[in-house]
Order: C-alpha cells, then structure tokens, then sequence
C-alpha cells in the first residue's frame, strides 16, 4: 500500500522535535535519503524538500524516500548555523553518541533512523548568512561508491560538479561513506530569504536523483550546459580563515579565479585600521566568499578549488 508516514522524534536538551517523512512507493525498490536543514540558517534545502514532499504521489513512485527537511530544528527556529542547546555543529557530530551531548544524540538519531535505512543520501546545504557560495554538488570520488555518487551528483543538474577525496569526519557524508552508502551534498548562495531559483533548482535536482536511481519515470530536464568541474578536498574547516577579528572587504566572489598571493579581502579594526590582507597561497577559484561584514578570528574568510580537468 503506497502512503506517506511522519514520525517525530525528541531529543533531550531540544525544543523541537524533529520529523522523519517515509514515502512508502507502490513497488519494492532502494531507499533514498534526503536531508535539510543540517545548518539553522540554511533554509533552501527544507523549503524545497517540504515542496517536494507536498507534490509526490506515492503510488507512482518505486523503493522508498525517508525525508528529514529539517534535521536540526531548534537551529533552523533561531536562524543559527549551529545547535542553541550546546553549540555543537551538526554537520561536524556524526556517527555521533546516543549519550553524548544534544547535538551528538541528535546525529546517533539521524545515523542510526534515516542514513543507515538508506542506500543513497542528498544532503541539501546552502551558504547561508554568512557565505556566498557557488551552486555545485560536491561527492567523493573514493571507495566502491565513487562512481554512483558521481553519477548522482551529474543527474542533480547543478552548473557546477566539486570532486573530492574521502569526505570529512563528522559529516553526514562521512557517515554514508563508512556505511558503503553513495552520496552527494548540495550549496548555493543562501540568506535570511531562500531565492525562488534556488529552491525551484534543489527540488527538480532531488527529482533527477529520484530519476536516476530509479525511484520515479520521469523527471525535470537537465540544464543543457556543460557543468564547470572542480577539484579539492572541500573540507571548510581547512579554508582560508580570518586571523583577526574586525570589519572585514572581501572582493572575491564566487567562481573567481584568484592568482597566488592576489589580494581577496582585508579585514580592519574598529579604529579602521588594517589588521590582515587575505590572499590565497595557492592559484585557485574560489567556491565560499565571506559576506558579512563583520568577521571572527578563526572563521571562514574564502574556500578554494581547481579547476577538474
């Protein structure tokens, strides 16, 4: 019997409660994870995955989704990148610990109910607030589901495909990867205001994923441009980051390429005067550009790539 499930979930520490969508098709098939809402403050992903949940007709569909459009509630309800419970970063928590603090119980949550149920994940993220970033969809290119996350990173249809090597730790992808599951995540600029585009682009790519692993006939067409193709390791954490705290003037701007040592941004004082100039060490185009004009010592200045050839 095709129908569509809703079960919510509590975690201690949390005021809201997080909800788990399974789409029940009406012929046996895989499973397909999708995830929004890692990060509080990036709202392109839920949007579109509640629009997509509102237009699926279950009896057409093969296999089974498992939706999550917010995996961190609380942070999505204060328009924050990380947990309001304890600071953590979901993002940076998985497999996380059934006893560890809220955001790692909230990661053992999402590990053990919706990533290890699934044979395939799309994590929606977006630039949020603070970055401007391009829209591309990221995967790795190691392990024995190398090629099937490529191909789902292809089928998405973003304008740009970022290659990496084995993800992170602490990342849903991470996750999947040690599961032997293929994945993908997605960026784009974001803001306090999802763009229409973009949420329009993540629904019809979350379709042609559908498509591609058989979940559903038909799909959107893809865009009939040749994606620009991106090589690095993606890891944030290993950016370009700010060594000062002030106002910061970042002059790059997504997909910029940016010459070794070429000036990309300064960050000043209260007093106006200069405390750093950001260059980059290494010839590259940038993918992230800080945006706010305020920055912190330690935060996300610029993130680079090559170009994949």
């Amino acid at each position: 019997m095709s129908n569509i499930t809703q079960r919510e979930h509590s975690i201690a520490g949390f005021a809201h409660s997080i909800s788990v969508f399974t789409v029940e098709g009406a012929r046996p098939g895989p499973a397909l994870a999708l995830l929004g809402g890692v990060h509080g403050d990036e709202l392109e992903g839920p949007v579109a995955l509640s629009r997509l949940l509102a237009g699926l007709d279950p009896a057409s569909l093969t296999g089974r989704l498992i939706v999550v459009p917010v995996c961190n509630p609380d942070a999505v309800a204060a328009g924050t990148r990380i947990s309001r419970a304890d600071a953590g970063n979901l993002a940076r928590s998985f497999p996380g610990d059934s006893e560890g603090k809220p955001t790692e119980r909230l990661a053992a949550l999402l590990a053990a109910e919706v990533i290890a149920k699934a044979n395939a994940l799309v994590d929606l993220h977006s630039g949020g607030v603070a970055l401007a970033s391009a829209f591309f969809a990221g995967y790795g290119d190691t392990g024995p589901m190398a090629a099937e996350a490529r191909a789902m990173a292809e089928a998405f249809g973003a304008p740009v495909i970022w290659r990496h090597g084995e993800p992170a730790s602490g990342r849903t992808l991470s996750e999947a990867y040690a599961r032997g599951i293929p994945s993908i995540y997605v960026e784009a600029n974001g803001g306090t205001f999802p763009d229409e585009t973009v949420i329009e682009a993540y629904r019809e790519g979350a379709l042609r994923v559908m498509a591609r692993l058989g979940h559903i006939a038909a799909a959107p067409p893809a865009p009939a441009v040749e994606p620009l193709r991106l090589v690095g390791h993606g890891n944030l954490d290993a950016a370009i980051m700010a060594p000062a705290s002030g106002f910061l003037d970042c002059r790059a701007a997504p997909l910029q390429q940016l010459a070794a040592g070429e000036a990309a941004a300064t960050i000043t004082g209260l007093d106006g005067r200069v405390l750093a100039y950001i260059a980059p060490e290494i010839a590259g185009r940038v993918v992230f550009a800080r945006r706010s004009r305020w920055v912190e010592k330690g935060e996300i200045v610029l993130a680079m790539a090559q170009d994949d050839r």
